[in-house]
């Protein structure tokens, strides 16, 4: 478990320190980067994956979130509140089969998670996933407090 952690807190570090390095990536870019390694690190930890697992288990879950955000870029809900009633119908329709995309995707990568995670640390991912999001989340509304500061 300790060299797991190493492994992950050396990871983490490099992205940092390349992005640092790279003046053209963007705050957002660097912050992304940095997220996406939190993340590797945190579900890798819940999951208590083996580095084997590990090496196995990241380029097939990074390829499942490409397509994820893929997916959810090629469906834009329109706002509902000035829709006729056809658009409303064509609206909903819309949102189920991009739902069923979905759903479709996570099958077919759940499969493929199986061949090289037991189902006992696969059946973690979604509530590891959830959880990180979650303090991601905390750790922004943190910050967002320390730096509004005291109003006046």
């Amino acid at each position: 478990m300790k060299k797991l952690f190493t492994c992950m807190i050396l990871m983490t570090l490099s992205l940092i320190s390349i992005a640092q390095n790279n003046p053209e990536k963007t705050n957002k870019q660097q912050l992304l980067e940095k997220i996406e390694a939190q993340r590797s690190a945190y579900i890798t930890s819940k999951l208590d994956m083996t580095s084997d697992e590990s090496t196995k288990f990241w380029p097939l879950y990074n390829e499942y979130s490409r397509k994820r955000m893929e997916l959810k870029k090629e469906y834009k809900a329109q706002n509902a509140d000035n829709l006729s009633e056809q658009e409303s119908r064509m609206e909903l329709d819309e949102q189920i089969e991009s739902q069923e995309k979905a759903l479709a995707l996570k099958k077919s990568y759940y499969e493929k998670f199986k061949a090289v995670l037991p189902a006992a640390k696969l059946a973690k991912l979604e509530s590891a996933e959830q959880e990180f999001r979650r303090e991601i989340l905390r750790q922004i509304k943190e910050r967002n407090k320390s730096n509004s500061g005291p109003h006046r």
